[in-house]
């Protein structure tokens, strides 16, 4: 049986079943019917709208993108430079590579320049570069730029002391943060921040001349140099006391700054002249009282400055008292001796020569202090001689109660000064005359009046002997005191019969 034809349902509207755009105008509301099969579009238009929209969305934001790299591309791509920073004076080429018919460049520091490749050299600071392009039909589009051309200045003293800190300052132009290097030579000395307006300061020992330098990210200022004043060092090592050793030291620190030469006088008269390169001790002769001057001057190397010192000393006799040792303490022995004191050889300052201390500055006139003092040094250079009164025997003994010292005279001259302490306890005293040794006991001869050792007896009871207590004053009960130690020497080589004088 044949198939008829499928009836068309007369409620179906014709066309229904076909997509049809949405109808512009106010929106359908629910079971509304729209010609053309609108409530089907309604339908799938709101099943799809919103992943619709966001397939457009994802579509076009590339498209955008594109677009507005392609836009910018193509507005940095026409004026460009061969390297937008570097080193004051810094040469910069530019060249415009988009198609127009004239190019104009302002390179903002008051020149410009036309041409699609030009070039410029610029001085220190932070440059905008523009560039105007005009077409064919009289439009114009500009460029900007930026050019960075960095300079570095170092400023310091002309000279300073070595060893001390020294003052570098300087700039970095245009400003920008960071820390500046130091560098002495190929060596790295230290850093320092840049402050405001792109300056910086720090302080290094100043060890060399130089050439010196800062640094920052490739830019290298100008080399510097300081002439360094070196230390010398140029002196006497020794006290100058006479008998004490003396010498001239020197020293150049740094030892590369120069030679020294020193030249010494002594007494006037030059002495020494001589040229090192390297510290030096010289060595004086200080066995008697002299005056030297030296001189010391430098030779000095490139970026060195020359230094000198003059110096001068006069020996003297050193201070000597009770403890004193030495050398000295033995010539001021052997100068006592050789004017004829009672002396007993040592190297240490004691009580014996004390004594003879004593002996000596009641001669000269002198404070009676036992000390070997400046005042005594002065008269053992120039001593006065003690004049005896009586020449008859040619041996005798001589007691000057005014000095109180008692002289032994032979041959008529005098040959021995020793200390003595007459009467000086009121009531007592020391008879004055021509006497002779008449009495004399060895060793200690009892008394109530003191101690008497070894004594030898002139008149009565009065006796030239030994005592622990001889004072540079007179304070017997009027015997002739004499110490100790020399006792013994007077008993042995004065014998009876000898002849005294008391004045």
């Amino acid at each position: 049986m044949p198939r008829l034809p499928a009836q068309p349902d007369p409620k179906r509207v014709p066309g229904a079943d076909l997509a049809r755009p949405l109808q512009h105008g106010r929106p359908a509301r629910r079971g509304q019917v729209l010609p053309h099969g609108g409530i089907e579009l309604l339908r799938l238009s709101r099943q799809y709208a919103r992943p619709v929209r966001r397939a457009a969305l994802l579509l076009a934001l590339p498209i955008a993108l594109a677009s507005a790299s392609a836009s910018a591309q193509e507005r940095a791509t026409c004026a460009q430079a061969s390297a937008p920073r570097g080193a004051a004076p810094f040469a910069v080429t530019f060249t415009a590579s988009c198609a127009a018919a004239s190019y104009h460049w302002d390179f903002g520091d008051g020149a410009s320049a036309d041409g699609a490749s030009v070039s410029h050299t610029f001085g220190a600071g932070r440059f905008a570069i523009t560039l105007t392009v005009t077409q064919a039909d009289g439009s114009t589009t500009t460029e900007r730029l930026g050019v960075d051309s960095l300079a570095l200045a170092l400023s310091v003293r002309h000279s300073g002391r070595y060893g001390k800190p020294l003052l570098f300052a300087g700039r970095l132009v245009p400003a920008e943060t960071g820390r500046v290097r130091l560098y002495r030579g190929a060596r790295f000395v230290g850093s320092a921040p840049l402050k405001r307006g792109g300056r910086f300061r720090m302080r290094p020992l100043l060890l060399s001349p130089g050439p010196w330098q800062v640094r920052y990210q490739g830019v290298v200022s100008r080399a510097v140099s300081v002439l360094v004043r070196p230390r010398l060092v140029a002196r006497f090592d020794g006290s100058g006391a006479v008998g004490t050793p003396l010498a001239v030291v020197t020293q150049l620190a740094p030892a590369a700054a120069g030679q020294v030469s020193v030249r010494i006088w002594k007494n006037g008269t030059l002495r020494v002249s001589r040229t090192f390169g390297r510290p030096a001790r010289i060595a004086l002769d200080s066995s008697r009282t002299a005056a030297y001057r030296v001189a010391v001057t430098t030779t000095p190397r490139p970026g060195f400055a020359r230094a000198s010192r003059t110096f001068s000393i006069r020996l003297f006799l050193p201070t000597l008292r009770p403890g004193s040792s030495g050398p000295t303490v033995a010539r001021l022995i052997s100068s006592l001796a050789a004017l004829h004191y009672a002396v007993r050889r040592t190297s240490t300052f004691g009580g014996e020569l004390i004594d003879s201390l004593y002996a000596f500055q009641k001669v000269q006139g002198l404070p009676r202090t036992g000390v070997a003092d400046t005042a005594t040094w002065r008269a053992l250079a120039r001593p006065r001689l003690p004049h005896i009164r009586y020449s008859s025997p040619a041996d005798h003994l001589e007691i000057d109660k005014g000095h109180q010292v008692l002289y032994v005279v032979r041959g008529g001259q005098v040959a021995l000064i020793v200390p003595v302490s007459t009467a000086g306890i009121p009531g007592y005293f020391t008879p004055v005359g021509h006497f002779a040794i008449y009495r004399k006991v060895v060793g200690f001869d009892p008394s109530p009046l003191g101690t008497l050792f070894d004594p030898m007896y002139f008149t009565g009871g009065y006796a030239v002997h030994g005592n622990p207590t001889v004072p540079p004053y007179p304070a017997s009960h009027g015997c002739v005191r004499v110490p100790m130690w020399i006792a013994p020497y007077l008993f042995q080589t004065n014998s009876y019969g000898e002849t005294v004088y008391v004045y």
